[in-house]
């Protein structure tokens, strides 16, 4: 009988975490800026899928936001892999999405993509969710 009720509280346990842990899973991932020398910082509108500007230069970087937890984010340019350069957490702050006060309660993060030296392109990031569900990407053709 021990083992049994050790069992059903070891299951029901697991069963609280897993739902627990679904509902922080990845919701949506976007690109929230691109930064370069020769466009200057660009807001792109979400679901946007081209900047408006030409990007390029010395300095390129594109800010990516996940909204809930993933992991292994990995994201390219023109097929080729970028570093991570900036990994923040996002909280909501008087109703806007940005960088955690102290005490407030995280909601996603934001990461910031190295492209220097290049000239734009089609940009593409994957995060994958930590709980249930599909991996989730966005895309964005830098001019």
């Amino acid at each position: 009988m021990k083992r049994f009720a050790l069992t059903a509280c070891t299951l029901s346990l697991m069963l609280g975490i897993g739902v627990a842990h679904a509902g922080n899973s990845l919701s949506r991932v976007y690109v929230h800026s691109v930064k370069s020398t020769k466009g200057g910082a660009e807001v792109i509108p979400q679901g946007g899928s081209w900047t408006a500007r030409d990007h390029g230069g010395p300095v390129l970087q594109i800010i990516t936001d996940e909204i809930g937890y993933g992991h292994g984010a990995q994201a390219r340019l023109l097929g080729t892999p970028l570093r991570e350069v900036k990994y923040e957490s996002l909280c909501n702050v008087r109703g806007r999405l940005g960088p955690c006060p102290r005490g407030a309660t995280i909601i996603g993060h934001r990461s910031t993509w190295d492209a220097s030296g290049r000239e734009g392109g089609n940009f593409e990031v994957v995060v994958l969710p930590n709980g249930f569900g599909s991996p989730q990407r966005a895309t964005l053709q830098i001019r």
